[in-house]
């Protein structure tokens, strides 16, 4: 049975619907393997590079993170005006050569350079996604759609650890690899070049994606294809709307990072346990997170479809209260081990739930602009959530405590302020996340041809 899709100008049936989904979380869990694989190799890299903690922490964080955000806006504009498929195939192109480029850095600006790469070429993967996921889903189940594909993110984290911890034990065993024309490589550049090359093959499934860039009933579905709505009249238009509903994700992400950067410092310098046991513990909570992803989009999509036009944010909304109360339960009241890890990890599955309100966003915009909404989404998020999320806490542990084994108590901190001002900025949101919704399905943006005017 196939159903009416405006979106990709025909009929599509479910299988079909299923099969894009999954190529594109497949492609996102490749994205984060490349990604978080550098997190494994701390010391081998410093020792080989001869580089400091800091140098290292700008590699990891700085380099990637500020080339995704920055690049993911002209990527949105990219998506919006030429085939998703040439966008995603030469994104993941151009990460996976970087992450194999990585392999053959013999030197710290030659790493960062890489990692540049990496970030920039990643900057495709959502906005594609996105804009593509809700094109071919029906509207009550687009929140659905991009829960699954964010599943990418906590099962690529897992699969780097997992695999990423196998081949630098075995590598390391081998003494690295020899590669004809290359030579020697070290057992961090071996891993990085076994994880990378893949991607290449990968770049290919995206010709097998349904194409829905350049369709005239795309655009018919909310405005007229010779009349694209202009990008700075509506985000003037819409700016209360997106400072709470993105700003209120943005903070739920600020959460997320600041507690994924400093839980295994809490593990460590409060319940003394060795690194080896933590990254197992941090494995497993990642992987705890696909439950709030699927959480995310079965209410989101169920309230929506109830009639709920800020059903995607009414969840993420009832979560906030609770994340704060396990904040100060987990990080600051206990002494016990297994509940401070508990606490984390239902954390970890609530905070997730946010992933909603960037189908939201989606349903409420325009589909010319859905790839730049995207890329504002995301940058949003890892701009406030890399620079904000664990500097926060540090800020607190290092000018508050002045204690490094203090940190729980700053999670709690942090957790408990912002934790409050994201659920300011949704209960705000709804009544303007109901007035976008209604917008779109009024045929606000919806310019007739001018062929039917005259």
């Amino acid at each position: 049975m196939t159903s009416a899709n405006p979106a990709t100008g025909g009929t599509l049936s479910p299988a079909r619907q299923k099969y894009a989904i999954g190529v594109l979380l497949l492609m996102y869990v490749f994205a984060y393997m490349d990604r978080n694989v550098l997190a494994l190799m701390v010391d081998p890299i410093k020792e080989s590079l001869q580089i400091s903690d800091v140098q290292f922490s700008l590699v990891h964080g700085v380099a990637f993170g500020a080339f995704y955000a920055v690049f993911g806006l002209p990527m949105g504009y990219i998506v919006d005006r030429f085939s998703k498929r040439w966008v995603l195939f030469w994104g993941i192109s151009i990460w996976s050569v970087a992450t194999l480029a990585c392999g053959l850095a013999r030197s710290f600006p030659a790493l960062a350079f890489f990692r540049f790469g990496v970030g920039a070429g990643e900057a495709t993967l959502v906005p594609a996604a996105y804009s593509t996921i809700s094109r071919i889903l029906p509207k009550d189940r687009t929140a659905m759609g991009i829960a699954v594909f964010s599943m990418g993110s906590g099962i690529g984290s897992a699969v780097a650890i997992g695999i990423g911890g196998y081949l630098i034990a075995k590598l390391t065993k081998l003494g690295g690899i020899a590669l004809p024309f290359i030579g020697h490589l070290e057992p961090w550049q071996a891993v990085f070049v076994i994880i990378g090359a893949p991607g290449l093959f990968v770049a290919l499934l995206a010709f097998t994606l349904p194409e829905t860039g350049k369709s005239a009933a795309a655009e018919a579905e909310t405005l007229a294809p010779s009349e694209p709505v202009p990008l700075m009249p509506f985000l003037a238009e819409n700016r209360a709307y997106l400072f709470f509903t993105i700003g209120g994700l943005a903070l739920i992400t600020i959460l997320a990072y600041a507690f994924a950067a400093w839980m295994p410092a809490l593990l460590l310098r409060q319940y003394g346990k060795d690194v080896a046991w933590v990254g197992y513990v941090m494995s497993a909570v990642t992987l705890s997170g696909l439950i709030g992803f699927g959480l995310s989009g079965y209410f989101a999509d169920r309230l929506f479809r109830a009639g709920y036009k800020d059903g995607h944010v009414i969840p993420i909304l009832y979560c906030v209260p609770v994340i704060i109360v396990l904040t100060i339960v987990g990080f600051h009241l206990t002494g016990d081990i297994w509940v401070a890890v508990g606490c984390y990890a239902i954390i970890h599955i609530l905070a997730t739930i946010g992933n909603s309100v960037g189908a939201h966003v989606q349903l409420a915009t325009p589909p010319s602009l859905r790839g730049r909404l995207a890329a504002i989404t995301v940058a949003a998020q890892h701009l406030c959530g890399l620079a904000l999320g664990p500097l926060l806490v540090a800020l607190v542990t290092d000018h508050w405590f002045h204690d490094p084994a203090r940190v729980g108590d700053s999670m709690a901190i942090v957790g408990t302020i912002i934790g409050l001002l994201a659920i300011l900025f949704y209960i705000l949101a709804r009544a303007h996340a109901r007035a976008a919704i209604t917008r779109m399905e009024e045929g606000y943006y919806h310019t007739p041809p001018i062929e039917a005017v005259a």
